[in-house]
């Protein structure tokens, strides 16, 4: 039976919103000015922790920010030239490397919680509450996201039992609408949506990422950007560290500032804040022997080619100061 429920005004904005704004940065022009970095950001989350921990003063170069909706519209702008600089989940991450994009991962996000932060979430109302409920059913992801490895790995260690579900691959916009709209069963997807959709929607988180994936967030540059501005993006990772550290002990503060600027609910930020938080630190060889699996669950899906080691697709000489 299909579930039919009204639209939510608030959660639809805030996606179109980011739709639009990742369709007019992926066509900003690839040329920079040496004493600029241009960081690309989703939902305004690292801007805002920056903002409000301080990080972002006295710089001796300009940050230009440039909004997201998404991991893979973002690491496509990096690998044509049109950011500097951007945080993305480890599953899109490599799934774009394996796919040719000329972008490495230059410093980690460990994850706070395990991949909790990516889940399968469900309307409100729905019968299914477990893992096995999802077998056959239709469920939305993005293309190569961390939706979409959660799903792979779902069904690749059993949890969803055959038949496997159908995967459908929408941006986030699409599949909120058609969650809405009872054409879809459920929506593999992470924060701040899962909140969203679970706080404000009334909906129910199905299952979570975690235990079964690494979880790993990583600031990805472009070749160029490694090349020619190392000493630029050093000291901005430095800055995100000392920001995510003031965040840590500033929880509230800082959800108060992301709700301001990105127009998220109080109790949505305040969740994303808590399960986003971590310690930032430069990445050692003990990364690479991890992420290893989150690229073979693409390989074993056909979605990616070549079976090379993933240790370069990692730089692990940008240290903090």
């Amino acid at each position: 039976m299909r579930l039919t429920r009204r639209p939510f005004p608030l959660l639809t904005t805030l996606l179109l919103v980011g739709a639009v704004a990742a369709g007019l940065s992926c066509r900003i022009a690839p040329a920079h000015a040496e004493d600029e970095l241009v960081v690309a950001d989703q939902k305004g989350q690292q801007k805002a922790l920056l903002e409000a921990a301080g990080a972002d003063r006295d710089l001796p170069y300009r940050i230009r920010w440039t909004e997201f909706e998404a991991a893979a519209p973002l690491l496509q702008a990096l690998g044509a030239g049109a950011v500097d600089t951007g945080i993305a989940g480890d599953g899109p991450f490599l799934f774009a490397w394996g796919s040719g994009l000329p972008v490495k991962a230059a410093f980690l996000l460990p994850p706070r919680g395990g991949g909790r932060s990516t889940a399968v979430v469900v309307a409100a109302g729905s019968p299914i509450h477990d893992a096995a409920g999802l077998s056959g059913k239709r469920i939305a992801t993005g293309r190569g996201s961390i939706g979409h490895l959660l799903l792979l790995r779902l069904i690749q260690s059993g949890a969803i039992p055959p038949p496997a579900p159908r995967i459908v691959l929408l941006t986030p916009a699409q599949a909120k609408a058609a969650l809405d709209a009872g054409t879809l069963d459920a929506w593999s997807t992470w924060e701040p949506y899962v909140s969203l959709e679970v706080l404000h929607a009334h909906g129910h988180e199905v299952v979570n990422g975690g235990g079964l994936m690494p979880g790993n967030s990583f600031f990805v540059a472009n070749d160029v950007a490694l090349n020619g501005k190392r000493a630029q993006l050093a000291d901005f990772y430095r800055r995100v560290t000392q920001a995510y550290a003031w965040g840590h002990a500033h929880l509230a503060d800082y959800a108060a500032i992301l709700a301001r600027q990105t127009g998220l609910p109080g109790d949505v930020a305040l969740a994303v804040a808590e399960k986003q938080i971590a310690a930032p630190v430069p990445l050692d060889h003990h990364v690479a022997e991890q992420e290893q699996a989150t690229l073979d669950s693409y390989r074993k899906a056909g979605l990616v080619q070549g079976s090379g080691s993933v240790a370069s697709a990692f730089d692990e000489t940008l240290a903090s100061p």
